[in-house]
């Protein structure tokens, strides 16, 4: 059965942490919604894209020093100069991963494609899964990437989220999620985004 004495005071402490030092992130978390979609151009979805490629399984200090440098060798997420953008070397520069240079210029490439409006779409009518198409998504990027462009409020279920459901002994990340959402009248995407960061900077306490 799930700890929801732990869970909440986990979840107070994670909310002062990223109240006092990333006051920034918070507010941008609660701004993110349904009309965030609506609104979402292809230069804020490649953006969003691109720093989930990143983030994934890198430390997220590295890539957010980093990203302004990968965001000029990324031709600013302009579609139309990424479409023409023959060469990683630049990228490479600044984070040395040929895999996800190319897979995330690969993606914008099939984005371009297609056509962002159709590819955006699709994604309505089709649902979360057409962001697998994009190389580098899976079934854990999937949900980061549909939250941050207010597609769906949903948690990811990433190693600091499964960190916290074990701590909790909750069944999965979504029970817990819920419950916070509904306790603190949260988003499950802003309830990740705090989870997350303080587990990021922080690591989990002592059981």
């Amino acid at each position: 059965m799930m700890n929801y004495k732990r869970l909440k005071m986990l979840y107070q402490d994670a909310l002062a942490y990223i109240e006092k030092n990333k006051r920034d992130e918070l507010d941008w978390a609660r701004s993110v919604n349904v009309d965030t979609f609506n609104d979402l151009k292809a230069k804020q979805f490649l953006t969003e894209y691109c720093w989930v490629v990143y983030v994934s399984g890198f430390r997220v200090a590295v890539v957010e020093k980093k990203f302004p440098a990968l965001k000029t060798a990324f031709k600013n997420f302009d579609i139309e100069e990424l479409s023409k953008l023959k060469s990683v070397s630049p990228v490479l520069q600044v984070i040395n991963h040929k895999g996800k240079a190319n897979g995330f210029l690969n993606g914008a490439k099939m984005i371009y494609r297609e056509g962002f409006s159709d590819f955006k779409k699709r994604l309505e009518k089709e649902g979360i899964n057409v962001l697998c198409e994009l190389p580098y998504i899976g079934n854990i990027t999937k949900k980061h990437l549909a939250k941050n462009i207010g597609f769906a409020d949903v948690a990811k279920n990433d190693i600091w989220l499964e960190r916290v459901r074990d701590f909790v002994s909750a069944k999965n990340v979504d029970e817990l999620t819920e419950y916070l959402s509904t306790e603190f009248n949260e988003s499950k995407h802003v309830v990740d985004v705090v989870l997350w960061r303080f587990c990021a900077d922080n690591g989990l306490p002592k059981a």
